[in-house]
């Protein structure tokens, strides 16, 4: 009996959850598969069937992300992909990816994009390494926020779930058009995000809210008690800052925290600027650097016409084949398909990871995963395709 390759109806969610699971290591407990399944819209997963049984899983959700220069496009984030162990080899992987790109495509989403859980895998799919995640450490005994910066305008305070969902949506919203990378978040969304961060996680405990009036944070805290000598961790698990007086309050707050040996992120971006404002610069440690999202670009003229650059120029991307004029500047920019002579040859993985100008042309050159016409060439694209700001994503799909 040949493979199937269908959507999942609503009555299988429970074996989705379970192929889930099974393949990543953990178990949903029915409380958790009802705490999910509003999030999840199953006729944007596909699944392999092979005599009733899931073999091979992916899925997306319905995004929307920002583009360099503020511009929001719709963008389908590729979630859950797994293979049973029993049907290696077979190439089912690409078989629901692929299913899962038409129904993108079909659905005019012009990016698609995942969280890899192995990096060897979606290169060969399109997909190309667009930002990254940076994991960091502060010890608090060792260091202070700068004397002259301890008083700061805007009063920061702690709120409760769900209630202050609207307020952090519309605060969330103004800090991720200022970031390529971010993605959009309903009301709806961030009240259903608080509330599975409303539960433990692990020895975390539930997630805490500081609200300023143009950010937040989010954190959660891990007890150490040391038999009386309290070094507690705290992870700071988001934070939003529409402008630099919400980020240094929100950080002011953060550091005052009675009884905390150790702040912990994985969320910080960068290019943050906290080390400046603390006494001693090196109390911010970067412990991991590891790839974020991977792009795969479904539409490249819509893509790339959607985003602005940095200076105004005319570069010609070739891709697997194919060459697409890239034309604009910081007002704005074009693309389509183009016959002349490229100057930059490349994969589409390659072209994907210019999307939010966090990787550059050099950089794929010198890794010899895209040639370049002559050195000018290399050093126009750097200057044509950079952001001012990293792209960064605190969202994990």
């Amino acid at each position: 009996m040949s493979i199937e390759i269908r959507p999942p109806t609503d009555d299988e969610w429970p074996d989705v959850c379970r192929f889930d699971g099974r393949s990543f290591g953990f178990t949903y407990t029915p409380e958790e598969m009802d705490a999910k399944r509003e999030a999840h819209d199953m006729a944007r997963f596909r699944m392999a069937v092979d005599d009733d049984a899931i073999v091979a899983l992916a899925g997306s959700y319905a995004l929307e992300v920002t583009l360099p220069g503020g511009a929001s496009v719709p963008m389908g984030g590729v979630t859950w992909v797994s293979t049973a162990a029993t049907h290696r080899r077979r190439g089912l992987m690409r078989r629901v990816v692929d299913a899962v790109h038409d129904d993108i495509d079909a659905r005019g989403e012009p990016v698609a994009s995942l969280f890899a859980s192995e990096g060897g895998i979606y290169e060969r799919l399109g997909y190309g390494i667009s930002t990254h995640v940076r994991s960091t450490s502060i010890e608090v005994h060792t260091t202070r926020l700068r004397p002259e910066l301890v008083s700061v305008a805007g009063e920061v305070r702690y709120v409760e779930a769900p209630d202050a969902a609207p307020r952090l949506a519309e605060i969330w919203e103004r800090y991720r058009r200022r970031r390529a990378g971010e993605t959009a978040r309903s009301a709806q969304d961030m009240s259903f995000l608080m509330r599975l961060r409303d539960q433990p996680d692990d020895a975390l405990s539930p997630a805490l809210y500081l609200c300023h009036d143009d950010g937040y944070a989010c954190y959660r805290l891990e007890s150490h008690w040391n038999d009386g000598h309290p070094r507690h961790r705290l992870h700071v698990i988001e934070l939003a800052a529409a402008t630099p007086d919400a980020h240094l309050a929100l950080w002011r707050t953060l550091l005052e925290i009675d009884l905390i040996g150790t702040i912990t992120s994985n969320c910080i971006a960068p290019d943050d600027p906290l080390p400046y404002m603390l006494v001693n610069q090196r109390s911010l440690r970067t412990t991991q650097l590891n790839d974020g999202v991977w792009v795969n670009v479904r539409d490249v003229a819509m893509a790339f016409a959607a985003r602005t650059y940095r200076v105004t120029d005319r570069i010609v991307v070739e891709a697997d084949g194919r060459r697409w004029t890239i034309e604009g500047g910081p007002e704005g920019g074009s693309c389509r398909r183009a016959r002349t002579k490229p100057d930059l040859v490349t994969t589409h993985a390659g072209l994907s990871s210019l999307l939010y100008g966090g990787t550059l042309p050099s950089a794929l050159v010198a890794g010899r995963r895209m040639e370049a016409r002559s050195d000018d060439a290399t050093a126009r694209g750097d200057l044509f395709f950079a952001t001012g700001r990293p792209p960064h994503c605190q969202d994990h799909y």
